[in-house]
């Protein structure tokens, strides 16, 4: 079945289903939904069509009636998920057009009562992924709501429950001033932090990273963020990202690790820290490392975390060393005993990324491209070009081959992403010539 069929039999089946809340009818639209679930729908709500609009409409009408069973909204929240993550367009739609985190809000609020409710968990998660690195406006009517939810229920003993709303409330902390004003305005904030504090020796290190992310939004400027962060307690801190991002705790883990660090840099105490941190060059060895991987993901979160501290000084100094001390030019052809041996060394493995087709994920690509610019203006600005001259024979090859458009760009989006490559390859070149 094709998805707009689909999409024809769903309106159909949620009409009915309005109108005679059968067990028929019920059964039918469950059905519906799983048949759209089973296919792949990326870009469903990019074409601007209605049909997808009116079912999708209809669905969270649907969730957030108190009338509807659990199971069924819990169906349609499994879809909700899969069409967030099936791109992004469609997930800034599904936050800008159809306001997701307050259906799912709505759906958690109206079950406040039983939070250790499958449905709850299950939206919890769902939201704590969607909300990811998306600001939510505290003006929101349902955040006050939320954030009242979350903060009771971090005290939970259920790991199911912490886990999400520890995750979530560091969503809509981080880089949200009203969200941390209004949690810190309220009589229970104190206690928050003590719980907070404790999960700082919690057996899972994704609860520690969660705990350490809110408690960096909400204290890293004030008194108690200059007692946790202090010198003796951020070495310990330190290691535990680092070990985070190369050995991973799961891929969400490793995306809040790297924006703690992110954003605990930027704090020139801490920054400073950073730079004296003896395990710095080990550490970052480990972590260019993870550029061989083919996960676009974990690439794109490891070159953010480069770039950010190339803003940190005397750090764009290291990174530079720890890229190009390895690289050799070719001695043998490719094909011969150790002639892929290459692929394994860092500046290659950026290369890679840099240079990618245009249909690979553009963040890696345009990531990479940033971070080849700090590196070269770290060594125009030491005056040892001298040093890269036989990986420039690399790379500018492979520059000029970004510079020409492709045959053929069927759709304007692909347009769009080579005018944006090439804006970044020409910010580089006139860096390198």
């Amino acid at each position: 079945m094709d998805v707009t069929t689909c999409l024809k039999s769903m309106l159909l089946a949620i009409r009915q289903y309005k109108n005679n809340r059968s067990a028929v009818n019920t059964s039918q639209l469950q059905k519906q939904i799983n048949d759209l679930t089973g296919l792949q729908c990326s870009r469903l709500l990019a074409s601007g069509q209605v049909l997808p609009s009116e079912c999708l409409s209809g669905l969270l009408e649907v969730a957030i009636d108190s009338k509807t069973s659990q199971a069924l909204s819990s169906t349609i929240v499994s879809l909700l998920a899969k069409l967030a993550a099936s791109d992004e367009e469609t997930r800034e739609a599904l936050h800008s057009s159809y306001n997701l985190t307050g259906t799912l809000a709505s759906i958690i609020h109206s079950n406040r009562s039983t939070p250790d409710e499958p449905l709850v968990v299950q939206c919890l998660q769902v939201l704590q992924r969607f909300t990811y690195s998306m600001r939510v406006p505290h003006c929101a009517s349902y955040l006050d709501d939320l954030l009242a939810f979350l903060m009771q229920n971090v005290k939970s003993r259920n790991d199911d429950i912490i886990k999400p709303c520890l995750g979530l409330m560091a969503n809509l902390c981080r880089h949200n001033l009203s969200v941390q004003t209004h949690i810190k305005s309220q009589s229970n904030v104190k206690a928050l932090y003590r719980c907070l504090i404790d999960f700082l020796a919690h057996n899972s290190l994704t609860v520690v990273i969660y705990a350490l992310s809110i408690l960096s939004s909400l204290t890293l400027n004030e008194e108690e963020g200059q007692k946790l962060f202090n010198a003796e307690n951020i070495h310990q801190t330190f290691p535990l990202i680092f070990n985070i991002t190369v050995n991973g705790d799961g891929s969400l883990t490793r995306n809040y690790a790297v924006d703690l660090l992110v954003d605990l840099v930027k704090n020139p105490k801490i920054a400073d820290y950073l730079a004296n941190y003896k395990l710095l060059p080990a550490c970052l060895t480990e972590v260019f490392g993870l550029l061989h991987s083919k996960d676009s993901e974990t690439a794109s979160k490891v070159l953010e975390l480069l770039v950010s501290l190339c803003s940190v000084t005397g750090l764009r100094k290291l990174l530079c060393e720890t890229v190009f001390r390895s690289f050799r030019p070719r001695r043998q052809p490719a094909g011969r005993k150790g002639g892929q041996s290459r692929v394994s060394e860092p500046c290659v493995a950026l290369l890679q990324w840099a240079t990618g087709p245009l249909h690979d994920p553009e963040r890696c690509c345009l990531q990479a491209l940033h971070l080849l610019t700090e590196l070269f203006e770290e060594v125009i600005d030491a005056g040892s070009s001298s040093t890269v001259h036989s990986y420039l024979e690399l790379l500018l090859p492979a520059l000029v081959g970004i510079l020409q458009a492709p045959d053929s760009m069927e759709e304007e989006q692909q347009l769009r992403r080579h005018c944006v490559r090439v804006g970044c390859v020409v910010e580089l070149l006139l860096d390198i010539l």
